[in-house]
């Protein structure tokens, strides 16, 4: 039977991939991360690590023969800024440590089980998160313009490199879009950021307001079928050795959420105005406490615990953007993984919604009024 290792497993995508490798019956899975999980997940075996420590790794993992598959979906995010560390070296480089210092142990291993890995990237492997750049659109996985500008290229060379040859064991890229998925203190956690922010709206009777102008067209990914998405690169032979966009198949505007939002919620949109979400969260953070306690929800107290740096980021979602900005984000093609097999696709407005619900279910959001 495989045993699948899940690297980065509290994070937003990490907990769904640990949720669904878990209910498939030929699976057995463990979860590593750094912090504890913050949910429990039966029959899944959880190992602390910090993948910044070279030596504590091989320590953890160098006996674990066990162990047929990895999904590393961990990152690093420079906390004090996040959007300059998508470009700092330093940074890219400590995210291509993490990945030898948990890879090696197990390929120094004579007699190992190990057979596949899958890489969790993203759109900023085609520059999307360098506005000043002008990007090709829509993105295709053989469009190699920005291969210095993100650590995602550094870390997909290191695995080409080390799987060359009769290596015994492949690896797959999958590139997701706004993933969404379930995480507490996770720092890319947007649509956790905008149901809070819904959620303080409302205790605090007041409407969502929603942004003026126009916003940017992008693209999400449910997290649920980048997990669908690992379990067939793991096993289909096409996939080995290749790179993958993964979206949900559609578009939608970022001020597309506040409607969905404001459903959710039962609250009314309030006219167009200028603001930051970030600075509507500083506002209205002292209602959340409270909440917390009256509903008897599973989240920290304090919102830094519960959605880590990721205000730093949410304000694109209502920004007001000049029409030739509107592709900032980027659009892709998802061309080549269906014609590989994998067609799964969701309604990203679906998608959104069915978030909120999850979280409720897990006790982070309150209950709609």
């Amino acid at each position: 039977m495989p045993k699948l290792l899940v690297a980065g497993a509290t994070g937003v995508t990490g907990t769904v991939l640990v949720q669904h490798f878990a209910a498939l019956p030929d699976w057995q899975v463990v979860a590593t991360s750094r912090r504890p999980p913050w949910l429990n997940v039966p029959g899944v075996e959880h190992v602390r690590a910090d993948l910044t420590y070279a030596a504590g790794c091989a320590a953890i993992f160098g006996s674990r023969s066990d162990i047929t598959h990895i999904i590393y979906a961990a990152v690093n995010e420079d906390e004090a800024d996040i959007v300059r560390g998508w470009d700092d070296p330093a940074q890219a480089e400590k995210n291509v440590r993490m990945l030898r210092n948990l890879l090696e142990p197990f390929l120094a291993q004579a007699a190992g089980s190990f057979r596949h890995i899958t890489l969790i990237h993203g759109m900023k492997a085609y520059g999307s998160h360098l506005p000043e750049i002008r990007t090709h659109l829509p993105f295709k996985e053989n469009d190699t313009t920005y291969e210095q500008l993100n650590f995602y290229h550094h870390q997909q060379a290191y695995v080409t490199e080390r799987a060359a040859g009769g290596s015994g064991w492949d690896w797959t890229v999958l590139r997701p879009n706004g993933t969404i998925g379930t995480a507490i203190g996770g720092n890319m956690n947007w649509s956790l950021a905008l149901g809070v922010f819904a959620a303080l709206c409302a205790e605090a009777g007041e409407a969502l307001p929603m942004p003026p102008g126009e916003s940017a067209l992008t693209e999400i990914t449910d997290a649920d079928i980048v997990a669908k998405a690992c379990a067939w690169a793991a096993t289909t032979p096409q996939a080995r050795r290749q790179v993958y966009n993964l979206t949900n198949g559609d578009i939608l505007t970022m001020h597309d959420v506040f409607p969905i939002l404001a459903d959710a919620f039962g609250l009314t949109l309030g006219s167009p105005r200028a603001y930051r979400i970030s600075e509507e969260l500083t506002r209205l953070s002292p209602l959340w406490p409270g909440m917390v306690r009256r509903h008897g929800l599973r989240s920290p107290e304090e919102l830094g615990a519960l959605l880590g740096a990721t205000p730093q980021i949410v304000d694109i979602w209502s920004a007001e953007l000049p029409v030739e900005r509107k592709l900032l984000s980027g659009l892709s093609s998802t061309i080549k993984i269906r014609h590989a097999g994998f067609a799964d696709c969701a309604d990203s407005a679906a998608t959104v919604a069915k978030y909120i619900e999850r979280y409720r279910q897990l006790r982070i959001l309150p209950p709609a009024r």
